[in-house]
């Protein structure tokens, strides 16, 4: 019988074990974690420290779920070596290694400290990651134990600002700190990024962008942190959401070939044999992901691969996420921006509506009628037609129907407005508006169909 051992229990790790034991009742499947907890959702960490939610809330699959599927798990272990060779990990204060026939690298990814004066040493004495459960605890406790008054969260992407909103609800004085001159820099252009500031600062949440933080001031306890311009602010915690860095010591020791990431090939083999990888630790082509949707999309690539089914290989992942900040509704998919990267030339095409009033921006990219990518601000409706449509060809009515922007056609003149192509829905035209072309009233366009 195939012996298969997962190393980390995250969402990649979890759903690879199920993913082979929906292939294979026989198959042996162990699963091996530093973590104290089954596999849980760390989307709603943050929720942990204001105590919106409780640790149980945050357990998606219970003991039962195991038992049910015959999925062994041992938590609290820490892997400190593989010996590929052998085909064994060795596990902290454990003298028998454990045999594998496959073994899986699901080892995830670590919060990314930037290069900050002081920051590194006051770890855990004011100064605090957000990664797992431990971490949400620990930072309830210091807030509770020391009457924390205010906050600094350095980082405005997504993990960033759903902290700041946690904190916030703790009733503390909270400031997000950004290195961009814009929020969400990796799933948002300006204008977008705009928006999105003046909803969070709405919220009194405080917003300093374009801002590299030097050094966090230190006397005795957290003081502020100071910013390379000069500016100064004042925080008795500092919340470090900068990012993450792939988890790659174990494979890099038993010299798998490592780069930003494990590299793997498109069956999720790593260098060696009856070794792969999977979620936030891989590369691949050059390219790494920290999203669920490469998760689950590479657990099922995977889990073909262990027991023999190379008909399915790896393509990359389409970034998509969603801000889950109450209040705010926004999702970022795909290619934004293709001016951010490199991309302008023949066949892109920008449909693009911004109305402030109303707190919508709806922004959608094509590529010779391909729908490459979307930003939707305030809009819920379009996001399972984005969703289900992205990396395919399109049919504009149908597109145009599902983010409600239309044509209008003059009936004297054949003059067209385009609601993607301007800053006031034709709807919300005045009714005395007049065709600039011929000056026939707007009650003499129809929209095309």
């Amino acid at each position: 019988m195939m012996k298969v051992v997962i190393i980390g229990n995250g969402v990649a790790g979890t759903f690879t074990a199920q993913h082979i034991r929906n292939h294979d009742e026989n198959v042996e499947i162990e699963i091996y974690s530093q973590e104290s907890y089954p596999y849980y959702t760390r989307i709603k960490l943050p929720e942990l420290i204001s105590e919106r939610v409780k640790i149980d809330d945050l357990i998606v699959f219970k003991k039962e779920w195991y038992e049910k599927k015959n999925i062994k798990t041992h938590l609290n272990k820490n892997i400190i070596s593989i010996d590929p060779k052998q085909k064994q990990i060795f596990i902290e204060d454990e003298n028998e290694p454990v045999a594998y026939d496959k073994l899986i690298l699901a080892t995830g990814s670590m919060p990314n400290i930037p290069p900050i004066k002081n920051a590194v040493e006051m770890v855990g004495k004011g100064v605090f990651t957000l990664r797992n459960i431990d971490n949400a605890l620990e930072i309830r406790k210091y807030i509770k134990t020391n009457e924390i008054k205010k906050a600094v969260i350095i980082g405005g992407g997504l993990l960033g600002l759903e902290l700041a909103r946690q904190i916030k609800n703790c009733d503390l004085n909270t400031t997000v700190v950004e290195f961009f001159p814009r929020l969400l820099p990796r799933q948002l252009d300006v204008g977008c990024g705009d928006m999105l500031k003046e909803d969070i600062e709405k919220m009194g949440i405080k917003v300093v962008l374009d801002a590299a933080t030097e050094e966090i001031e230190v006397n005795g306890t957290i003081k502020g942190i100071k910013i390379k311009d000069g500016r100064k602010i004042e925080a008795d915690i500092v919340l470090i959401q900068a990012g993450v860095r792939n988890t790659i010591g174990l494979a890099k020791n038993a010299n798998l070939e490592t780069n930003r990431g494990i590299v793997v090939n498109k069956y999720l083999e790593t260098s060696e044999e009856d070794i792969y990888a999977v979620g936030d630790c891989i590369e691949y082509k050059n390219q790494t992901w920290g999203i669920i949707p490469a998760c689950l999309e590479q657990s099922k690539i995977l889990a073909a691969s262990v027991i023999g089914n190379r008909n399915i290989e790896y393509e990359g992942t389409v970034p998509k996420n969603t801000l889950k900040i109450v209040g705010i509704d926004l999702t970022s998919v795909g290619i934004y921006d293709p001016s951010d990267k490199d991309l302008v030339g023949a066949g892109w095409d920008i449909m693009k509506n911004i109305d402030k009033k109303g707190g919508c921006y709806k922004k959608i990219v094509l590529k010779d009628n391909t729908l490459k990518g979307a930003i939707l601000f305030g809009e819920k409706e379009a996001i399972p037609y984005v969703n289900k449509h992205i990396e395919k060809q399109i049919n504009e009515s149908e597109l145009r129907e599902a983010i409600n922007l239309y044509k209008w056609i003059c009936g004297g003149c054949g003059a067209e407005y385009d609601d993607a192509k301007m800053e006031i829905l034709f709807k919300d035209l005045p009714e005395d508006w007049k065709c600039p072309n011929c000056k026939g009233p707007k009650s003499g366009f129809k929209k095309k169909i």
